[in-house]
């Protein structure tokens, strides 16, 4: 893609902009949350209750306070630029009230009680869930004038995460998809290897992002949650349901991770400590190191984060060491390092610029392979062993650079403005994979990816009375390769399986350039009566080649070429608020997702040509229909959708030449509450139920669709207490049996598992500067095999991987 077009598209939209719209001053809107938008606020002192409704009018929130709350308290003024969070933190200042967020558009102000204090003297504000308890409110304002489109949009059912309660749920699990897995409706198991593959959210596939970002690639290596620390991260959204609002990737839904702003928070130090209970020896011990240093001087505030990591061997419920997982990866005996750095500069009181840099680089360094005698007896009759003698130079690992730079203007001709432009260089490494026996491959060899990508996002939207547009374009270029290490086959025999001798790389995939381009709009109109309609379309264009090369297995000459295709997709939602607590949704969205174009290619032949192949976008339409409640105490939401599809990914079978293309359909519903209890102790309660089916090329009958897509039935419970400054916590999963076998027949993903239950605990207590976590991890003990091993990745019992048994975490954080 040109830079001439790229200017050229730019050009049109920002002079579209000037003539599309009079300026109006400080009229601000929120839209696609590419950042944490700062709103321009003009707040004159009055009466606390009418400045919280200038708050309201404003920030675009819904706010619920009493009146006897507010009565007789009167507030500062607020000018300036702040997030929302941030502006309602410094005007409840001093007022003995605090701001509990329901979402990025609720939030209550309540009293402090004693049993908040440990969340009113610590925790930063967040605009996201909070536990604290409300009491009987009256509504200031019920809408406001600012939604946040797609990510937080109100006809789509969101998860809201901040980072302490991240920090607090890493307490009990090991990494970001784990975690994900246990507390999302929707978001199948994590497998607790070094992969998302199978991780699907409602059986698509799921975008993730930091920072406006993207994460994932268009040779889809299932990586995406491994390639950053938790430390950095301020908040999580996760929309469920397929979309086009940031391009390809989101036909199951979006992750957008915010990393943590720029500002002075002081200097924090981390530290972790974790151990297997089941099996207690030095192999067993890891840790976590991290030190953040954060300031601000006059409009320019800084931040840097570092942390270290080391992760040793897990062991199961009967205490011995768990196999390495010889498909996808793992992460045992991994030492890791990040650095993060944000600065963020207020050019005046209408624009802000930031700049972030992320490096996080893990490596792998094991004594320890899988035991290949497993794959001879019967699937699934033994757990999969492990065996000491590896001789592996280079293993498992990802290295992931970014780099963001954003503007933001909150009256750029009477419009709000957000721009960026990023960098990533990403490099991920396998464990090595005999495919002697099969075409395709014919050599024993080690995958590595090798991604460099460039993309600029543009963002204008407004707010005038009933109305609102947004529009914008995103850029993505993308180069990827997909190289292999050999290693000697005779070596490697002799060893039985254990010393690889690298005899040099060879291309597997060609590096492969891919260019998209969208160009979106957005449209909402808000009735008198709590009507609102939401309607948008997105352009996308794609280009894609590669250049000569040699096939991996049968060494076969395949000409380069290069691909062109397009597509226009469509949204559309009414919302209707039935009352102050109910409310209903009806939505169309389309997702989009880019074929896995190297999959195709590293097992081409020499007739392929790239204008014949199977490389067309998976298109995914989505409908849905939903039903919300929220009050002072509860918070109540279900969803049924439907997904469907006439072309979905691009399937392989026996690592060969057989790729088909299947229709798809899926269905499911997903439950949601939230409740308080008691002042101190609330209760959190989520169901899941996905079914699927596929029409296979050419075939006349429908079948269900295999488990790495569709999980079995998943729930979930939660207690969470506060007393004083002292945090319990608690939760059970549980993920159902299903029998995936078509006739009674295993193959890949079709097996016959069963069910399982986990329990995790956690305590925290605050002090006046620092906070001491005591974690469990499978509290019970529990022997089971999660859903990933049950359905074999390798295709055989080197996969059928135990779950890790009961695990103790203590952290300790202290704030100076």
């Amino acid at each position: 893609m040109s830079l001439f077009k790229v200017s050229a598209l730019t050009s049109a939209l920002v002079l579209a902009s000037m003539a599309a719209f009079p300026a109006i001053a400080n009229q601000t809107d929120g839209s696609l949350n590419y950042q944490q938008q700062r709103i321009n606020f003009d707040i004159s002192t009055a009466s606390f209750k009418e400045v919280l409704t200038q708050f309201s009018h404003v920030a675009g929130v819904q706010l619920f306070v009493k009146d006897e709350a507010v009565i007789g308290l009167s507030a500062q003024s607020l000018k300036g630029q702040y997030q929302a969070a941030v502006a309602l933190d410094i005007l409840l200042d001093n007022t003995g009230l605090i701001a509990v967020w329901k979402s990025p558009n609720a939030v209550i102000v309540k009293k402090k009680q004693s049993s908040a204090k440990s969340i009113e003297t610590y925790a930063a504000p967040q605009a996201a869930l909070s536990n604290q308890k409300v009491q009987p409110t009256e509504v200031i304002q019920v809408s406001g004038s600012r939604t946040q489109l797609g990510l937080s949009s109100i006809s789509k059912q969101a998860t809201f995460i901040t980072g302490e309660e991240l920090e607090s749920r890493f307490g009990t699990n090991e990494n970001l998809a784990q975690i994900l897995g246990k507390v999302i409706p929707g978001m199948a198991p994590s497998s607790q290897t070094m992969t998302n593959f199978g991780l699907t959210l409602r059986g698509r596939n799921l975008l993730v992002l930091i920072d406006g970002v993207p994460l994932n690639t268009n040779r889809n290596v299932s990586r995406d949650l491994f390639n950053l620390t938790s430390s950095v991260i301020d908040s999580m959204e996760v929309v469920r349901g397929g979309n086009a609002i940031y391009g390809s990737g989101a036909t199951g839904g979006v992750m957008y991770i915010t990393t943590k702003a720029a500002r002075d928070d002081g200097l924090q130090t981390r530290i972790k400590i974790n151990s297997s209970l089941t099996e207690l020896n030095s192999d067993g011990i890891g840790y976590d190191i991290g030190q953040s240093i954060t300031g601000q001087h006059e409009d320019l505030a800084y931040r840097v984060d570092f942390d270290s990591q080391s992760r040793g061997a897990s062991y199961d419920a009967n205490g011995d060491r768990l196999a390495p997982e010889p498909s996808q990866g793992d992460l045992f005996d991994t030492q890791s390092y990040s650095i993060f750095g944000k600065l963020a500069y207020a050019l005046d009181n209408h624009q802000s610029v930031e700049t972030s840099l992320l490096w996080f680089d893990a490596q792998q360094d094991t004594d320890y392979a899988s035991d290949p005698s497993v794959a001879q007896l019967p699937l699934l009759s033994v757990p999969a062993k492990v065996r000491k003698g590896l001789e592996l130079e280079e293993q498992n690992q990802a290295n992931n650079l970014v780099f963001n730079a954003a503007y933001q203007h909150n009256d750029f001709f009477g419009q709000l403005l957000n721009s960026q432009v990023y960098y990533r260089d990403y490099q991920t490494r396998f464990y090595p994979f005999d495919g002697r026996p099969y075409a395709g491959w014919a050599n024993l060899g080690q995958v590595h990816l090798d991604t460099e990508v460039f993309g600029a996002r543009l963002l204008l939207s407004k707010q005038q009375a009933e109305h609102r547009i947004s529009y914008g374009i995103d850029i993505n270029e993308e180069k990827t390769s997909m190289p292999i290490t050999a290693y000697d086959p005779n070596i490697f025999d002799q060893s039985e399986g254990l010393v690889f001798k690298s005899i040099g790389d060879k291309t597997f995939m060609p590096e492969t350039k891919t260019g998209s381009l969208g160009a979106f709009a957005q449209y909402t109109y808000t009735f008198d009566f709590g009507l609102k309609f939401d309607g948008g379309i997105r352009y996308e264009s794609v280009d894609v080649s590669f250049d000569d090369f040699t096939t991996l297995g049968p060494q076969s000459a395949v000409a380069g070429g290069e691909l062109n295709y397009s597509d226009t997709l469509f949204n559309l939602s009414v919302d209707y608020q039935i009352s102050e607590s109910f409310g209903a949704y009806v939505a169309f969205n389309q997702g989009f997702e880019l074929p896995d174009v190297g999959l195709q290619l590293r097992y081409a032949n020499e007739k392929f040509t790239i204008g014949d192949s199977k490389l067309k976008p998976v298109t995914s339409d989505n409908a849905e229909i939903g039903l919300r409640y929220l009050d002072e105490n509860t918070t109540f939401d279900v969803a049924l959708f439907r997904s469907t599809s006439d072309q979905g990914r691009v399937k392989t079978d026996g690592f060969g030449w057989k790729l088909r293309r299947d229709e798809e359909v899926i269905e499911g519903v997903e439950v949601e509450l939230q409740h308080w209890l008691t002042d101190s102790l609330q209760m959190s309660v989520f169901a899941a139920l996905i079914s699927g089916e596929e029409k296979v090329e050419a075939a006349e009958d429908w079948r269900d669709m295999n488990g790495f897509r569709i999980p079995p039935f998943k729930s979930g419970f939660s207690l969470d207490y506060q007393y004083d400054n002292i945090n319990f916590y608690g939760q059970i999963n549980y993920v159902g049996a299903e029998d995936y076998r078509i006739d009674g027949k295993d193959s890949f993903g079709r097996h016959n598992v069963d069910s399982y239950i986990t329990l995790d605990l956690s305590a925290r207590i605050h002090f006046s500067d620092s906070l001491v976590e005591v974690a469990l991890e499978n509290a019970t003990n529990n022997e089971y095999f999660p859903l990933y091993s049950q359905l074999l990745r390798s295709g055989n019992n080197t996969s059928h991987i135990p779950a890790k048994g009961a695990e103790l975490r203590v952290s300790y954080q202290l704030n100076w």
